[in-house]
């Protein structure tokens, strides 16, 4: 399930009263709230461990939902065979790697700290149905120029009709401005505050570590459905899952695009169908104002407990493509860099300005250097010169270690 759209549907369960011709600011607060337990267990026919997220609803004025901690969880299938969840990093994580199987039915049981015991109904596995390729093309949609990826699919046996898509992109990113060298500075730490007559003494070593180019990887935060039930064949059309604009530097260098596919029965749809429609309607407050959406669970302790989430099998089917910018936009200019980068000077030889404030000379520079929010460009004593730290550091935006995946 999509933990961002969790969030924005449960993380309130509450009665908010709308002035609809206000125009003043009003600070929303709950009115009323319900605890109620949030279950997000989608397994597949993918042979890994298998995760279940469970949480609680939160407040209007909370920013994260609380973790379900120390709750036991498995799942047991139709020939009694139990697989164990374990509490891992928020998760709760198969014990052993393990896959859905067709003609096999499973049913998802969680007790939790407090006593309280949640079930599922029982779910097959759905039909198994390949991606045939995912396209990108140049496109201009709402007036705006960039690239458009698609998906294709064809069930030739006319039995998955129901599709939920996920996608991660990653995108290399390149820092512009950019130096082996990194500065160091020396001086009496216990005299950090005063600017007398310290004395600071800098110099310049290799950075140590990749500094300049980095990756960056995003999961998709919305609900991506479709459906096949009203058309001749089981067959997905270039069907939109990513747009970005010609501008946007993730595409600069070289993008990646990671798309999942998840063939649902008809509850599974309309559970997330409903989960969509709700966090996509038009009024800025509707994320927030969710009511309750019936899914597959329900809870063995209390018959009118109200049990958020659903409990998923489904099969999976995944595809990547890479692209380069010129690939999309043969001969274009590659859009600008993400932040303005501005190069600043620091001469050493000027002095402290009235009033102990430091000034662009040594200490300042000194108390830049060690607070790393300012980073070597190029060293030319006296004359340092410095660029922010995302512009110089790739490691501020993403992670210097290669994907295994990238190409």
């Amino acid at each position: 399930m999509k933990t961002n759209n969790f969030k924005k549907i449960f993380f309130v369960f509450t009665i908010v009263s709308l002035l609809i011709s206000c125009t003043e600011e009003y600070p929303l607060q709950t009115n009323t709230f319900e605890d109620a337990i949030v279950i997000e267990a989608t397994i597949t026919n993918e042979l890994k461990k298998q995760e279940i997220k469970i949480s609680k609803t939160y407040r209007l004025e909370e920013n994260e939902p609380t973790f379900e901690a120390n709750a036991t969880v498995y799942i047991l299938d139709d020939l009694e065979n139990r697989f164990d969840f374990e509490e891992i990093n928020n998760k709760y994580i198969s014990t052993i790697a393990f896959q859905a199987v067709p003609d096999r039915e499973y049913k998802l049981f969680i007790t939790t700290n407090n006593g309280k015991q949640y079930t599922s109904t029982k779910e097959k596995l759905t039909t198994a149905n390949s991606i045939d390729n995912i396209n990108f093309i140049a496109k201009n949609k709402y007036g705006v120029d960039g690239v458009e990826m698609s998906i294709n699919s064809y069930d030739p046996t006319n039995t998955s009709k129901y599709y939920r898509y996920e996608y991660e992109e990653t995108y290399k990113i390149i820092v512009p401005l950019w130096s082996g060298d990194s500065l160091r500075v020396f001086g009496n730490a216990e005299d950090w505050n005063l600017y007398g007559n310290i004395a600071y003494a800098f110099t310049t070593a290799p950075r140590t570590g990749e500094s300049k180019t980095c990756f960056k990887t995003e999961k998709s935060k919305n609900i991506f459905l479709y459906n096949t039930n009203n058309l001749s064949e089981d067959r997905v059309v270039d069907f939109p899952i990513r747009f970005i604009e010609k501008n946007n530097h993730i595409i600069a260098n070289r993008y990646s695009l990671l798309v999942k596919q998840y063939v649902q029965n008809l509850s599974s749809y309309v559970f997330y169908k409903t989960l969509r429609d709700i966090s996509s309607t038009g009024s800025v407050l509707s994320p927030n104002q969710p009511g309750f959406i019936s899914g597959n669970m329900s809870s063995l302790t209390n018959e009118n407990e109200k049990v958020i989430g659903f409990f998923d099998v489904s099969s999976i089917s995944s595809k990547r493509i890479f692209f380069n910018y010129n690939d999309v936009f043969p001969g274009a200019s590659i859009p600008a860099y993400f932040f303005d980068c501005e190069v600043m000077d620091y001469d050493i030889t000027k002095k402290k300005t009235p009033g102990n404030t430091p000034s662009d000379g040594l200490t300042y520079l000194a108390t830049l250097t060690r607070q790393r929010s300012i980073i070597l460009y190029q060293a030319n004593s006296p004359i340092y010169r410095m660029v922010t730290p995302q512009c110089g550091d790739c490691r501020t935006l993403g992670s210097n270690i290669i994907p295994d995946f990238w190409e």
